[in-house]
């Protein structure tokens, strides 16, 4: 346990310079365009991941980690752990811009906490697919996934309208949080469970037979 908290502070440590320059990236959006602030918990956690992985390769920190007494399998294991305080700083900062642009009368509605664990748990899910294409592709090819996932996560600030024209049921728990379906949701819950457990297994099949 102590090895994947320590792995999980050296990724914080490398994005410590990253994470100054999120400061006025959410004075600017809060200040523009305050009233989508739930959707600023996903784009800064997903940042942190690609900047972490990009920091990774750039300084080769994988052949030396592979040096250490740890196994492979707990490498990932700390990867995909990382993705936790990662969402919750996100989480964290996107109330606080909540806070000030309320205290601020930018905004004069309810925190839209349901939308907002939304807009958070999607990390996690779009971290899935790109942890197993980091540890695939390595230097090469990661250039061009990290340009298309920072465009997809661009494209978020109208997928969750998108979805709640979609999906109706969707859109009425998050404005009434009725659940009138509830198979739905257990089913939506577990799938989502399956694909980041599916993820973990993948990359850790990759990075077990990888010649780093």
């Amino acid at each position: 346990m102590y090895n994947s908290i320590a792995l999980i502070r050296k990724d914080f440590m490398l994005t410590r310079k990253f994470i100054l320059l999120l400061i006025p990236y959410y004075l600017i959006m809060g200040y523009m365009n305050a009233e989508s602030y739930t959707v600023f918990s996903l784009f800064p956690a997903m940042l942190l991941l690609i900047n972490s992985c990009t920091i990774d390769m750039q300084h080769n920190n994988q052949k030396f980690l592979v040096t250490l007494p740890v196994p492979r399998q707990r490498l990932i294991q700390a990867k995909y752990m990382t993705l936790i305080p990662f969402s919750l700083f996100s989480l964290t900062c996107t109330i606080l811009l909540y806070l000030v642009a309320f205290t601020m009368g930018k905004l004069d509605e309810p925190l839209r906490w349901r939308e907002l664990g939304i807009a958070t748990a999607a990390f996690p899910l779009l971290a899935s697919f790109y942890l197993p294409l980091y540890y695939w592709l390595g230097q090469k090819g990661m250039q061009i996934v990290n340009f298309i996932f920072i465009m997809v996560i661009m494209l978020n600030f109208t997928a969750i309208t998108s979805l709640s024209k979609r999906f109706p049921a969707l859109a009425e728990w998050i404005s009434t949080g009725r659940l009138d379906d509830v198979l739905l949701v257990a089913i939506s819950v577990l799938a989502y469970l399956v694909i980041i457990y599916a993820s973990y297994l993948v990359s850790l099949r990759i990075y077990m037979h990888k010649d780093i």
